[in-house]
């Protein structure tokens, strides 16, 4: 089977908005780091859509917050259902209504303009820990591996994550026993609601400024079952290395359609 092989000073799996963020810091301090991510394309799922006040105070520090324009500002929370008033001091109180897609594309881009590279379509395989070095294998595209040698290996993969699997690491805590679907809907007008408590339910709907509409509802009893995700139509991505170690994330081809603008480098 063809390899490739590539070193550098840490590896990061996983290129969502954690994996990015981590990437961005580590080159901008001058550490080298590949980043690993099996997808082929970015993720397209209803997932996370607020940015906190303290994540919005270390965006600003970085000079990212330019890139997400004027996103709306909910200053109510909650915490299990129970309503928090969220304007406590800070330089960004509340929270901030950004869908976690435009959140991993602008990280993205940042972390690649400092110098981070990133390999799509590349699943971790095997790892190995010897303490002064650390030795990975990725599958990548037809059928070739990706040797990497790094000081450094983070798991930043999720929830079912492969770094965790391959070094036999536990997960502590328990799994959800509760149901909670959710949806963003397009095209039907749903009134807004707020953990409205019906006969047999929950249910919360909050319309975002480009008229899609997130659902979510809990029926009163509903066991946990596993995640089903349905798949709209892609988004940009930032630029993807193709796995040979002669080229960097500024020469790579994209793993989408190429990005239209590169964020500060601060």
């Amino acid at each position: 089977m063809a390899a490739d092989a590539l070193t550098t000073d840490v590896v990061v799996v996983g290129a969502g908005p954690v994996g990015m963020m981590l990437a961005g810091e580590l080159a901008h301090g001058g550490v080298g780091v590949v980043v690993v991510e099996k997808r082929r394309a970015p993720s397209t799922e209803s997932r996370a859509s607020t940015l906190h006040a303290r994540t919005m105070e270390i965006l600003d520090s970085r000079s990212l917050l330019p890139e997400f324009g004027d996103p709306p500002n909910e200053p109510r929370g909650h915490f299990g259902g129970i309503p928090l008033d969220l304007t406590l001091p800070s330089s960004h109180p509340g929270q901030w209504k950004v869908p976690q897609t435009r959140t991993e594309v602008i990280l993205g881009e940042w972390a690649l303009s400092l110098g981070a590279e990133l390999q799509c379509k590349h699943e971790l395989t095997a790892l190995d820990d010897s303490g002064d070095l650390v030795e990975a294998e990725a599958a990548g595209p037809d059928g070739r591996t990706l040797r990497l040698r790094c000081r450094y290996l983070v798991a930043c993969d999720g929830e079912e994550s492969t770094v965790r699997r391959l070094i036999g690491a536990d997960f502590p805590g328990r799994d959800a026993t509760r149901e909670l679907l959710r949806a963003d809907v397009a095209g039907i007008d749903i009134p807004g609601r707020r953990f409205e408590r019906l006969e047999h339910g929950l249910a919360i709907a909050a319309r975002r400024p480009d008229g899609v509409t997130r659902v979510m509802v809990h029926e009163f009893g509903s066991a946990a079952r596993p995640a089903r995700t349905a798949t709209p139509p892609s988004r940009r991505s930032p630029r993807c290395g193709s796995g040979s170690p002669a080229r960097t994330s500024a020469a790579a081809p994209p793993c989408g359609p190429t990005p239209s603008a590169t964020p500060p480098a601060s």
